[in-house]
């Protein structure tokens, strides 16, 4: 809005109304200009305050219970920490169900094992005999032996080779078989007992704990966690300010609930553009943790700096 000025008097104060006047006229047009300038230098963007490598949600199987929570919000924890035991909802799943199952099929593969040996053992002992059946007979020498007996004793200790290494071959394939059939069950029992517990898969800090003890668990995570040593906004940025920005360009984060501005820098530019929003992601990485730390989520406005 342009100064409006009034001019009265004589005629040298009437020229030093007139100077002021123009000068602050030029001076307003020159705020308004510079005030112009800045904002065509700036983009504007909706953004989200997000740990580094975002929220983790852990979860278990749906339709257990959840039966012991051993973490609490805030608590930071490390890779493999135990947050939360599960009682399991089908018997499948149920690790007693599961160790009992283990259990038959290793007692029905050591009676096969035995079984199946006892019959190796038998054709050997059977080849053996027909083996030295045949070598006493050919020792008696061709005056006494007959040529009828002699191939009959042959055939037998051929046929009771064959039969020893057919039974062999079964022993064999009867150890393979149930060497998977342990592996199937044992793989199923480390399943089972996994699934009855919830560990975290990266360091964090727990942000929020979505089941109580009792509670069936679904498909939506059972506790979420997040890395809050850095913090980051998430922005969309529309299509046709994307090429303006770069990696490295200031931005001031501002909120309601927040006591001062926020500062930082670009650190990532998506290259993928939504269809149908023509929006880009653009991540942030905020200067101090805090207290971006203590908002997580938060919907925030964001201007980087061109």
């Amino acid at each position: 809005m342009q100064p409006s000025c009034v001019f009265s008097g004589n005629g040298s104060r009437r020229a030093a109304l007139f100077w002021s006047c123009g000068l602050l006229v030029l001076v307003s047009a020159a705020t308004l200009t510079s005030q112009s300038e800045a904002a065509s230098q700036t983009t504007g963007a909706i953004g989200q305050i997000v740990p580094e490598g975002g929220i983790v949600g852990v979860m278990g199987a749906p339709g257990s219970l959840a039966a012991e929570i051993l973490v609490h919000t805030s608590q930071q924890v490390k890779a493999g920490t135990l947050l939360m035991r599960t009682r399991a909802g089908t018997p499948d799943t149920d690790p007693a169900q599961v160790r009992k199952q283990l259990a038959v099929v290793q007692e029905l593969a050591e009676q096969q094992l035995a079984a199946q040996t006892a019959d190796v053992t038998l054709a050997q002992s059977r080849y053996d005999q027909a083996k030295k059946q045949l070598a006493t007979y050919q020792a008696l020498g061709t005056s006494i032996t007959s040529k009828k007996e002699l191939d009959a004793l042959t055939v037998a200790a051929g046929d009771a080779a064959t039969a020893l290494v057919a039974e062999q071959a079964r022993l064999k394939a009867i150890k393979t078989q149930n060497q998977s059939n342990l592996g199937v069950a044992r793989r199923q029992l480390e399943a089972a007992v996994q699934g009855t517990e919830l560990r975290a898969p990266v360091d964090g800090t727990i942000l929020k704990i979505n089941r109580h003890v009792g509670e069936r668990l679904g498909n939506d995570p059972a506790v979420q966690l997040g890395n809050l040593s850095a913090m980051y906004v998430i922005c969309q940025i529309y299509e046709g300010d994307l090429l303006r920005l770069k990696p490295g360009m200031t931005a001031t984060v501002t909120a309601r609930p927040l006591p001062q501005p926020l500062h930082g820098h670009i650190e990532e530019i998506g290259r993928l553009v939504d269809t149908q929003s023509r929006l880009g992601e653009v991540r942030i990485r905020l200067d101090r943790a805090d207290p971006a730390s203590r908002l997580v989520g938060m919907q925030v406005d964001v201007a980087i700096a061109r």
